[in-house]
């Protein structure tokens, strides 16, 4: 995953979550400084907003960039 990724929570539906799924911006890669690379801050543009800390697990590429 890189930044500018264009991502969504993978499980989205799965948990009985309804309505369209959120997408977002990776806008930054391990953003606690711990040599995380797994873990990244996603800014939500549709149906969430703000920055919030993930694990790349739990997210899915919709559209690489860079």
């Amino acid at each position: 995953m890189k930044v500018g990724a264009l991502v969504t929570i993978a499980a989205w539906g799965s948990a009985g979550q309804f309505g369209d799924r959120p997408l977002g911006l990776v806008t930054c890669i391990d953003p606690e400084e711990i040599g995380d690379p797994e873990e990244v801050e996603v800014l939500w543009t549709t149906r969430w907003t703000d920055y919030s800390n993930h694990s790349t697990c739990t997210l899915e590429v919709v559209s690489e960039q860079g």
